[in-house]
């Protein structure tokens, strides 16, 4: 069993076919026991790591549709704001804020769904970061 368990990806296009700024991706994910560090709550590379994914997956989303492996994460910055427990299951929240020629930048948040998105303390990690896409993936570059 994988210590993080992504259950599933949902993107929602901002518009098709051009450099969708504000297309989101959610995914549901759940920690298990293989990703504990200190008893009873996840090591914060295993928060990381996800973060690391979910911002990848959503630059591949950034043509209007999903192409897998079209580019690359060259930069991901991370808040760890409070620790997961093991087992628990977290909802992601990702989406396009810019794109600069073949540069797509994303912010991303990791959270409790079962708590109002309004309130800080719902909040696990927040992160951004920067996908590069590949040559021909975006129309002029």
């Amino acid at each position: 069993m994988a210590p993080v368990r992504v259950l599933e990806y949902r993107v929602n296009y901002a518009s098709e076919n051009a450099a969708s700024v504000g297309t989101r991706l959610s995914g549901i994910v759940v920690f298990t026991s293989r990703a504990e560090s200190h008893k009873g709550y996840c090591h914060g590379g295993s928060m990381c790591s996800v973060m690391d994914d979910i911002i990848g997956w959503t630059g591949f989303c950034v043509s209007g549709k999903c192409v897998p492996w079209s580019g690359f994460t060259v930069q991901v910055n991370c808040n760890l704001l409070k620790p997961v427990q093991v087992g628990k299951i977290l909802r992601l929240d990702c989406v396009i804020d810019k794109v600069e020629r073949r540069k797509v930048f994303v912010s991303a948040i990791l959270h409790d769904p079962e708590s109002a998105l309004n309130t800080e303390s719902c909040i696990h990690a927040k992160g951004e970061g920067m996908v590069v896409v590949n040559r021909g993936v975006l129309p002029g570059h």
